[in-house]
C-alpha cells in the first residue's frame, strides 16, 4: 500500500512539473544592455543570444543557465547579420 501511494506521488510531481515546464512569451529584440535576443530554438526551449561586444552567441535556457554555442571546430560561435538560426 505504502508503494502505491508513493507511485502515485511520484507521478503527480513528474506530471506536475512537465506541464508547468518553462514558457517564454514573445522576447524583446533586446535581451539586455549586453545581449541582444536573435532567435528562439523550441527542441531545447532556449532563447538565442549573443553579447553585443564580443559578438558570442549563448542559448539561454528557462531556468537562467547560459550555454556557450560553439562551431563545428569548438571556437565559440560568433553573431553575423546574416547567420540563421
Amino acid at each position: 500500500m505504502k508503494k502505491r501511494i508513493l507511485a502515485c506521488v511520484v507521478v503527480i510531481i513528474i506530471i506536475s512539473v512537465l506541464i508547468s515546464g518553462c514558457v517564454f512569451d514573445e522576447a524583446p529584440s533586446k535581451t539586455s544592455d549586453m545581449f541582444e535576443y536573435v532567435g528562439y530554438n523550441q527542441e531545447v526551449n532556449a532563447r538565442i543570444v549573443y553579447d553585443t561586444e564580443t559578438k558570442v552567441m549563448y542559448a539561454a535556457l528557462c531556468d537562467r543557465t547560459m550555454t556557450l554555442l560553439v562551431d563545428e571546430n569548438g571556437k565559440p560561435k560568433l553573431w553575423k547579420e546574416y547567420n540563421k538560426i
